[in-house]
């Protein structure tokens, strides 16, 4: 018997559970959320009283719309602060982010280089700018990036690969800036050829991982629909 699909939940349980998450950690976002939108209704109001009556209403009603947006504008950018911050540090917090993206980008669930004792690990995504490599541990993933791409230019030459060191160090990217890193390579290759260089990289396989048979090397790894508030 065919599952019934999973019911994604109502608009306003995600507004709950995104403030749920933020307001223990933000004293500022309570305030800001009625500020915000009591300062903007009461400036329609003000421009209103030097009209009609009918003006009045219809900015007041306009009012309360801009603020409601501006309340989830606030809500959703101090959430996202937040989530980097608890993100920060923790193995495989870039391709959370990476595929939280609304982008021709897509990153395998699983890594294809892990070094347990270096804590250092790699992910490979594929898109319009062609194959990216999120590498999390600073120097110590140095090694395992020039080997995959090695490997991947191997796999599939001509197709650009460009590495992204995610970290707070110099020469890192910082969690927030993973999107805008991604993003701004250049488009090589159409929707096509990305299918065709993923398959060809899903089928060759990658890396074997050097860790012992039954253990998870991702258990480190946070719950990205948590961290999504999902």
């Amino acid at each position: 018997m065919a599952k019934a699909p999973e019911k994604k939940p109502r608009w306003y349980k995600l507004i709950a559970q995104a403030y749920t998450f933020t307001a223990p950690e933000d004293k500022w976002l309570l305030p800001l959320m009625i500020l915000i939108p009591v300062a903007i209704i009461g400036a329609f109001v003000v421009i209103g009283l030097q009209f009609s009556t009918i003006v009045l209403v219809y900015l007041i009603i306009f009012g309360i719309l801009v603020a409601a947006l501006a309340a989830m504008f606030t809500l959703t950018r101090r959430f996202e602060k937040v989530m980097y911050r608890r993100m920060d540090g923790q193995i495989g917090a870039s391709l959370s982010i990476a595929q939280g993206m609304r982008s021709s980008w897509q990153f395998a669930d699983d890594p294809i280089s892990v070094d347990p004792r270096g804590k250092s690990i790699v992910f490979r995504g594929v898109g319009k700018g062609g194959v990216v490599l999120l590498a999390e541990g600073g120097n110590a993933a140095q090694k395992q990036v020039a080997a995959a791409t090695r490997r991947i230019t191997k796999l599939v030459p001509g197709v650009p690969v460009n590495a992204i060191y995610v970290g707070s160090h110099e020469g890192e990217v910082p969690l927030k800036d993973v999107p805008k890193a991604i993003k701004k390579h250049k488009k090589v290759l159409g929707r096509n050829e990305r299918a065709a260089v993923t398959a060809r990289l899903d089928a060759i396989g990658g890396q074997k991982l050097p860790v012992p048979k039954g253990v998870d090397p991702m258990r480190a790894r946070p719950d990205r629909k948590a961290m999504r508030g999902r």
